[in-house]
């Protein structure tokens, strides 16, 4: 039996088709499609892959990676026109080697409370821009997307990222909801 600890369930689920972003490491595939799962999105969501997520999607603020972030918004287009998605899922997690090995933007974090809590706010940093520039990107497209962003760890347990969509990224500093809940799949 595999576990899945989804999530809090204090956001409505999406009810159509999802573009899921997510990272590269295989260490949570089987997580990643059971969260999905669990949000009923079982074959309903088309996923991107970038090394660190958010961050990589941003092109991780290198030069030699600014292209990722115009493949990112051409697979965004293409997802739209294709499946009519009107939700973007933005999927981070803990001890993302892209952080600190490729794109560099931080020490490899350990499993203190203050480094956890150091190592959130920096997925939230990243989620939170990626999500205004989607916000940016699809009104000026007049196209309405609903952005949710979120933190797994681990062990699959995904933690909303508290951002607002419809904010442009900007409405105060995003919070981390800790309260999770355990799903079991059979």
């Amino acid at each position: 039996m595999l576990e899945n600890a989804a999530h809090d369930m204090s956001y409505p689920p999406a009810r159509g088709p999802v573009l899921l972003l997510s990272c590269m490491d295989p260490r949570l595939l089987d997580n990643t499609a059971m969260f999905m799962n669990h949000d009923n999105l079982e074959n309903r969501y088309d996923q991107v892959i970038f090394a660190g997520a958010s961050l990589g999607a941003l092109g991780g603020g290198l030069p030699e990676y600014k292209h990722w972030k115009m493949t990112f918004f051409d697979h965004l287009a293409g997802a739209i026109e294709l499946h009519r998605i009107e939700d973007v899922y933005i999927l981070e997690h803990r001890h993302c080697g892209a952080y600190h090995k490729i794109f560099k933007v931080a020490a490899e974090f350990d499993d203190t409370p203050e480094g956890m809590a150091a190592e959130a706010e920096l997925h939230l940093k990243y989620a939170q821009i990626l999500t205004g520039e989607i916000e940016d990107w699809a009104s000026a497209r007049g196209v309405k997307l609903c952005v949710k962003s979120f933190l797994m760890d681990m062990r699959g347990t995904v933690s909303i990222l508290q951002m607002p969509s419809g904010s442009n990224g900007s409405n105060g500093a995003p919070k981390l909801k800790k309260k999770s809940k355990k799903v079991k799949r059979t």
